[in-house]
């Protein structure tokens, strides 16, 4: 990647983190730990981890289009959780199924140029937040050969990186 590209911009490019809809209310100490991907950066990133073709996991139609294989659907569905804005559901019910450390830097992307990177502890406390557009979100943790799908009506999948 280019090294002169910026990799952040403010975290306000993603409006429910600063408002009533991020549950729990992010702390002061937090928010500097959850960055907001600058556009290129992040198109980047997804291109590296995600998919060199397609600008949506939506949009995948080959399993060629995707770099994460042997996906395995969990028996877990998180959109009853957030729908009931159940906020420990995650780390109780995700977290466990997959062994990144709580410090691990890790990058949520909702599509190809909007993603956040932030630490795995935080993307387990502020999930309902992190999933409000449920329209398939992906979690690279760069130092594992895993990845999170999490997908349409709640399904949740844990893949293999390319």
């Amino acid at each position: 990647m280019e090294k002169n590209i910026n990799k952040y911009v403010t975290l306000e490019k993603f409006y429910y983190f600063e408002n009533d809809y991020c549950d729990p209310k992010l702390t002061e100490t937090d928010k500097p730990e959850i960055k907001a991907l600058a556009d290129d950066y992040c198109a980047g990133l997804w291109t590296e981890y995600v998919s060199e073709n397609k600008n949506h996991l939506m949009l995948i139609n080959s399993p060629d289009e995707l770099k994460i294989k042997n996906e395995s659907k969990q028996e877990y569905n998180w959109q009853n959780d957030w729908n009931d804005g159940n906020i420990k559901a995650f780390k109780e019910n995700v977290k466990n199924r997959i062994d990144w450390k709580d410090d691990d830097s890790v990058i949520f992307f909702w599509n190809k140029t909007s993603g956040i990177e932030s630490k795995w502890a935080l993307i387990c406390k502020y999930w309902i937040s992190f999933l409000y557009e449920d329209e398939a979100n992906i979690i690279i943790n760069p130092k594992s050969g895993k990845a999170i799908i999490l997908s349409t009506n709640g399904n949740l999948s844990i893949g293999d990186r390319l």
